[in-house]
């Protein structure tokens, strides 16, 4: 491991576990709670996107494993906070073991991003392994910010720092 994927490894790993400790105070019935603003998703299905995406650049694209996902049905998903925290820890351990194994040379390896995708783009997305970390990055802190905001939508202060 380099240092610059041991940084990516602990940022990802930062925002998830803020993920879940944005999430760990809330019932069920409020991370399945839609807003009543339109184009807007639950805190469920947000940290459910959040995941599939982080699996997808990290484990697929960037680690070459088969990640089965069904990204429209993120968006739709439903279930409780243990639901959410067992495969958040999968996840990130996942991130760890990829990263871990990734040598320094392997960042600017082309990938195409079709290979994984289950439903392929009409044209070739190529990108490289850096740019697929880079982009579960921007994705995930994106997601994390839409989170925070969702939950004082839905009521809630931030969460107590620990």
């Amino acid at each position: 491991m380099s240092d610059e994927t041991t940084q990516i490894a602990s940022v990802l790993d930062y925002i998830g576990h803020q993920v879940l400790a944005e999430l760990q105070d809330l019932s069920d019935e409020e991370l399945n709670r839609s807003l009543t603003l339109p184009e807007t998703n639950t805190l469920f299905a947000l940290a459910t996107h959040l995941a599939g995406a982080g699996e997808f650049w990290v484990l697929a694209v960037a680690g070459g494993q088969t990640i089965p996902r069904d990204r429209l049905a993120e968006f739709r998903a439903t279930g409780s906070f243990s639901d959410l925290a067992a495969r958040y820890e999968r996840w990130l351990a996942g991130v760890h073991e990829v990263l871990d194994a990734l040598v320094p040379e392997r960042m600017e390896d082309r990938i195409d991003v079709n290979l994984y995708r289950s439903v392929p783009l009409a044209s070739a997305q190529e990108v490289s392994v850096r740019e697929a970390l880079l982009h579960a990055l921007e994705h995930s802190a994106l997601h994390l910010g839409h989170i925070q905001l969702t939950r004082q939508l839905l009521g809630h202060a931030p969460p107590e720092a620990e």
